[in-house]
């Protein structure tokens, strides 16, 4: 489709130097996030375990002593949880991963009794693979990198669901992707990652586990020879490796991410939205003042022979006589629909006259 030589765009470009290229915004943010699990080694080890065991979890027996162990720690719990399935991967929605992601982090202790269960299997493959995932999701660092990709996804969720909605609006989307910028950016800081740091050493405690902080690194020592004068390795800690390699790093990768594959086209697609049916309905009641000052600056200079200043004139006049096209298409009482349905027919049709 952005082939540089034989792609769609180029073509279209090459007859029409002014066409814009705009992406699916709900493709962009599912591109951003896999850029940012392709960032960091720990994440893309991190994804690659999740992998396995979501593979290794969906044979029917091991589904069933999953929900087995769920619902013997409901029998001794206040709050009843519902039961839940630990779901495939989808390459194409990203919103998958954190589903897997909310099932694991929820239903830890129910996960790790079943692997405990399956590694005492007669099957030696199920009872290897099983030995492997559980010391695998008793790791402190595992823990920790899901408690990060639960936050992050905890952002991008929301948004990447609004995109992919029918009813789009794209300066109601723009706001979003900004807004969703902007808690990445607060997340990025020492604060948070100490905040994420005990959270993971809490919930470590919680369940149990051997592992409830970072391993302790050794110092390196470098032998003296006669004569020489040395000094020992100095290596950072392993909780400053990981703020440094994998908690910035991976933060940094989806806001720069964003800012890249976002912006292309962003400020025409505004001034596109501002044609919109349900936009101009909202226009009747505001003035020229209450427009954007920058109003269909970018659509002047993308089509020749247009004044930003008259078309938002007679942007807001069209605007306030939408009501009375709106009486006017009313048909008489015995042969009309609801209002509410003369509505919706008055955005199809505008609609449809817009797009021819």
């Amino acid at each position: 489709m952005q082939g540089e030589y034989s792609g769609l765009r180029t073509y279209i470009q090459n007859e029409n130097p002014k066409a814009i290229y705009v992406w699916c915004f709900a493709h962009l943010l599912n591109l951003v996030i896999v850029d940012t699990l392709d960032s960091t080694t720990d994440t893309k080890i991190f994804f690659g375990d999740l992998h396995g065991i979501v593979t290794f979890m969906r044979a029917r027996k091991r589904t069933a002593s999953f929900y087995e162990c769920q619902k013997k720690l409901n029998i001794g719990s206040k709050a009843k949880d519902r039961i839940r399935k630990i779901k495939n991967f989808s390459d194409t929605r990203w919103t998958s991963h954190d589903l897997v992601i909310t099932v694991i982090h929820d239903k830890y202790e129910a996960l790790k009794k079943t692997l405990e269960l399956l590694s005492e299997s007669t099957d030696r493959v199920t009872a290897s693979n099983a030995k492997s995932f559980l010391l695998i999701i008793s790791s402190f660092h595992f823990v920790l990198v899901l408690k990060l990709m639960k936050s992050i996804f905890a952002i991008t969720t929301p948004t990447s669901c609004y995109l992919q909605s029918k009813s789009i609006d794209f300066i109601q989307a723009i706001k979003l992707v900004d807004e969703t910028k902007k808690r990445l950016l607060e997340l990025r800081s020492d604060k948070y990652f100490q905040e994420l740091v005990q959270n993971t050493k809490q919930f470590s405690n919680d369940q149990n586990l051997c592992e409830n902080d970072f391993k302790k690194l050794r110092t390196r020592k470098i032998k003296r020879m006669p004569g020489e004068n040395v000094q020992d390795e100095i290596s950072c800690s392993a909780s400053d490796r990981f703020r440094v390699n994998t908690y910035y790093k991976c933060l940094d990768q989806i806001i720069s991410s964003i800012d890249n594959r976002f912006n292309n086209a962003r400020d025409i697609l505004k001034d596109l939205a501002l044609l919109s049916p349900e936009r101009l309905i909202e226009a009747k009641h505001k003035s020229e003042m209450d427009l954007p000052d920058k109003c269909f600056l970018d659509l002047s200079t993308w089509i020749a022979d247009i004044n930003p200043y008259q078309l938002k004139t007679e942007y807001l006049l069209f605007s306030k006589s939408l009501k009375e096209l709106i009486i006017g298409m009313e048909f008489p009482d015995n042969q009309s629909n609801k209002s509410s349905d003369i509505n919706s027919d008055l955005k199809i049709d505008l609609n449809w006259k817009m797009n021819s």
